[in-house]
């Protein structure tokens, strides 16, 4: 038997949903999987051990990278007993800081190195990790797919302009989840005020349906994702696979996985690059591409090939 220790995959996230959609093909194809996890991502490492301790012997066990740092201080007792292997979406330790927060690099470094082999989702990100280990391992690239109902829908074609001359038409969305205590919401929604913007910009928060999602997304003339930092980056792919023309961050990443969309590539922090690109692309309807991206069964059965292997 093998087991899968991932967060409580009812949240919304891309790695959650790469989990989600992996799990689900593997049980579906009859592969003997079990998955883990604990009812809170802030358990102490005591109370991951006492849960693998119930883990037979020499078994496989796949850990998902966010949850990987909680297995620091146990880590070698778990190798010897098990074999490890990790999932790393991208590593956390880079999310909030350029060069890597320190003591949160320090530990990934320790449990990515110690670990039997690892995967991860992209080859930008097999680079970043193999510039962490102490020691050469074997990673596996195995990139996300896009969910089937992002295939033949239809972007609006309506009149063509570009926004110069949208005058009070043009409306802004904003999706993901925010809180009105978070400093830099805060931030932003004192610009829109100031700019008496409230009623063209409006944040969606988290969109469970995705019907919802995706209707939203195929009303719009332009998708723009400015991250500083990502592992993959699903929904760019899945607004490409939608036909809307791309804006998105200058980041290596990006450049790797985005070939064949209609995009265009920005400093994150320029905001003269980015108005001047919507301004390009607002004037486009459908935009075909030359990309096809995986489906999950694809994902899955790249899974299930690399599990049996180790």
């Amino acid at each position: 038997m093998k087991y899968f220790i991932t967060p409580e995959l009812k949240n919304i996230s891309g790695g959650n949903k790469y989990d989600k959609n992996v799990l689900d093909y593997l049980y579906n194809i009859g592969f003997k999987i079990i998955n883990i996890y604990p009812s809170n991502i802030s358990n102490s490492p005591l109370k991951f051990l006492n849960i693998l301790n119930k883990i037979p012997k020499n078994s496989l066990v796949l850990i998902d990278g966010l949850i990987a740092p909680k297995f620091y201080t146990i880590i070698d007792a778990l190798i010897k007993k098990y074999k490890i292997i990790l999932l790393i979406h991208h590593p956390v330790s880079y999310e909030n800081s350029k060069f890597g927060e320190i003591s949160l690099k320090l530990k990934e470094r320790a449990i990515f190195s110690k670990a039997h082999s690892l995967i991860t989702v992209s080859k930008t990100m097999k680079k970043v990790i193999q510039a962490m280990l102490n020691t050469k391992k074997m990673i596996d690239v195995i990139e996300p797919a896009v969910d089937y109902m992002y295939f033949n829908k239809y972007i609006n074609k309506n009149e063509n302009h570009n926004i110069a001359h949208l005058d009070e038409r043009w409306t802004m969305s904003i999706i993901g989840k925010y809180s009105t205590d978070d400093r830099y919401y805060q931030s932003l929604n004192d610009i829109i005020s100031k700019l008496n913007l409230t009623s063209r910009i409006t944040f969606h928060g988290e969109i469970e349906n995705d019907d919802d999602l995706i209707n939203l997304l195929i009303q719009s003339r332009v998708y723009i994702c400015l991250s500083h930092y990502e592992g993959y980056g699903m929904a760019n792919i899945e607004a490409g696979t939608l036909g809307l023309p791309l804006i998105v961050s200058d980041i290596p990443v990006f450049r790797e996985n985005l070939k064949g969309f209609h995009r265009i590539y920005v400093k994150p922090s320029n905001y003269i690059e980015t108005a001047r690109a919507i301004d390009e692309l607002s004037s486009k309807t459908r935009i075909e591409y030359n990309y096809s991206p995986n489906r999950w069964k694809d994902v899955g059965c790249k899974f299930k090939r690399v599990l049996n292997e180790k």
